[in-house]
């Protein structure tokens, strides 16, 4: 990847630290992505009336597919920040590269080499790190840990990531391939925009039968400002990964983009005062060394 490839990527996952940070600090997570999700669709509609997008039908499916998959992704995510730490939940959520080969070899039957098998275990060794809550590691603290309401939904986010991650690329390799006249950046934007107005309508029938419209209202009052940064971070973050998935190798787009977890973590400890910075920085650390590891392999 070149210098420019790189800087994008980092700066996507800066990103996209920054947002969930914002999301974990909202009264309410998941009236905080209801409306993240209506004005993102707002978005797309102003876009789409002044520049018409052209999905080929053989892309529908994936962005349709995706859609689905997100709006699960949302209500997941939002469950976990509704009990959990961001420093917690955030990199748990994102540790899908270091699985996705396991799957891959124990149902697929796909080779890993030594390097991949590292690296796999490093990253399983830093889920258990994030479970452990002292100074000792205890194998009997990760069985309570896991049980938890935060650990359940933070791991039910990331099944949701590995799923939407296989889609877009997918989606975005097929894409490409179509013929279409329109720029590459264009297809990740028409494409982001999609998926998210289809989560947003999914995502918005649970949040109507879930909380009053005074709570819904109030939260949009209160929190207006941020709600529309984060939108914004949403957007840019997701397309940049979308445009370099089209160009570059997505091994080393996902190997950098895990930084991200790094950024969680410090803004988990030091902007929301989070407590076991420490542990959790080191297992962060051991996160980011087992996905460069499965991805260089």
């Amino acid at each position: 990847m070149t210098p420019a490839y790189v800087f994008l990527v980092l700066f996507s996952a800066c990103l996209h630290a920054l947002w969930n940070c914002f999301s974990k600090a909202s009264r309410s997570p998941q009236i905080f992505f209801f409306w993240t999700g209506i004005f993102t669709a707002t978005i797309a509609i102003v876009i789409f009336a002044v520049r018409h997008p052209t999905i080929p039908p053989s892309v529908q499916f994936y962005v349709a597919a995706s859609g689905l998959v997100h709006s699960v992704y949302w209500y997941s995510l939002s469950q976990a920040y509704s009990s959990g730490d961001v420093s917690y939940v955030y990199p748990i959520a994102r540790s899908a590269p270091g699985f996705v080969p396991l799957f891959a070899y124990l149902f697929l039957h796909e080779a890993i080499s030594a390097r991949g098998l590292i690296g796999i275990v490093c990253v399983v060794f830093s889920i258990y790190l994030f479970q452990q809550g002292g100074s000792r590691l205890q194998l009997i603290e990760l069985t309570r840990r896991i049980r938890q309401r935060d650990a359940i939904w933070a791991f039910s986010t990331l099944c949701t990531v590995i799923a939407y991650s296989l889609i877009d690329k997918k989606g975005m390799s097929e894409f490409n391939t179509t013929g279409t006249t329109q720029l590459p950046v264009w297809h990740a934007v028409s494409y982001y925009l999609t998926q998210a107005a289809i989560s947003a309508v999914f995502y918005g029938v649970f949040t109507f039968r879930s909380f009053e419209k005074r709570e819904i209202t109030d939260i949009a009052r209160r929190e207006w400002r941020t709600i529309i940064l984060a939108c914004w971070l949403i957007l840019i973050s997701y397309t940049i990964i979308l445009y370099t998935f089209i160009t570059q190798k997505v091994s080393y787009v996902v190997a950098i983009r895990q930084s991200s977890v790094i950024f969680a973590v410090w803004l988990g400890a030091n902007v929301l005062k989070e407590s076991n910075a420490k542990l959790r920085f080191a297992a962060a650390g051991v996160m980011v060394v087992g996905v460069f590891l499965i991805s260089t392999a």
